[in-house]
């Protein structure tokens, strides 16, 4: 969710030093904040002349298609349109190269989907980076006595995500023990729903650790704390207001869309 703030934020950097937007400075503050594109459409609803010279356009839309968010993370597909924008030129000028957020005269609202195939999804996690998340991810979800009844010193490898479809996925991946090199094999499977636009709920959830069921109880304090790490709230102490509208996961690839509102400067 979070290259929503990242897209959304860019879009503040539409205006040339002139006033005038045009197709093309949308796609540069887009590329800007990614680090690049198989293909990106951008079309923008100039408003009246007068009112584009005080930082006010209709509408921007924005269609792409491999968007590598980061060097190991692509998205299949991503659409966004937007209601009308008003930035604070002034405040714009006055940032210079970054502009922020609080040079918006008033909220951007937009509706934004994305796409992502298995295939993409499994290259991501196997970057660095996205272990790192995960081990630090699942030492703080499990947490008490679930992390006590694992070696602290296992260290993640080899997570892969299946899309089964009917909002089912399922994940595996092996843990690590350093000091004998043995790996032990876990997996979850589970379906997925959406609580009121805010959190991300598991829905029927099986586990393993090796060959052995991961007990209820367990199972419990894990479908409570990824409630919790996959929230919206932590975007929203950013000032970026986010709703889930649909979340539907099918055979060898996800999609989600969402309403977004990135709140301007206060008066």
């Amino acid at each position: 969710m979070e290259l929503i703030a990242i897209l959304l934020s860019g879009i503040t950097s539409l205006f040339s030093i002139t006033g005038v937007v045009v197709d093309k400075n949308v796609e540069a503050a887009v590329l800007s904040q990614i680090d690049r594109a198989e293909q990106l459409q951008v079309r923008t609803d100039n408003a009246p002349p007068h009112q584009i010279i005080n930082g006010k356009i209709n509408k921007v839309r924005i269609a792409g298609r491999g968007l590598w968010v980061t060097k190991d993370l692509r998205i299949e597909t991503l659409e966004v349109e937007t209601d009308p924008i008003a930035v604070d030129l002034k405040a714009v000028q006055a940032d210079g190269q970054n502009p922020r957020a609080s040079s918006l005269g008033q909220p951007i609202q937009a509706a934004v989907k994305f796409k992502f195939n298995q295939e993409d999804l499994n290259n991501f996690l196997k970057s660095p980076d996205s272990i790192a998340r995960l081990q630090k991810m699942t030492t703080s979800t499990l947490g008490g006595a679930a992390a006590g009844s694992l070696n602290k010193d296992y260290q993640i490898t080899n997570p892969k995500v299946q899309f089964i479809g009917n909002n089912r996925l399922g994940i595996e991946a092996e843990l690590l023990d350093p000091a004998s090199g043995e790996k032990l094999p876990v997996s979850l499977e589970t379906g997925v729903s959406v609580i009121g636009g805010r959190k991300f709920q598991l829905v029927d959830p099986k586990a393993m650790v090796g060959k052995t069921p991961v007990p209820p109880f367990l199972l419990s304090g894990l479908t409570t704390g990824i409630g919790e790490q996959l929230s919206v709230d932590i975007l929203e102490e950013r000032g970026l207001f986010t709703r889930i509208l649909q979340f539907e996961v099918k055979p060898q690839e996800l999609e989600l869309a969402a309403f977004v509102r990135i709140s301007g400067r206060k008066e």
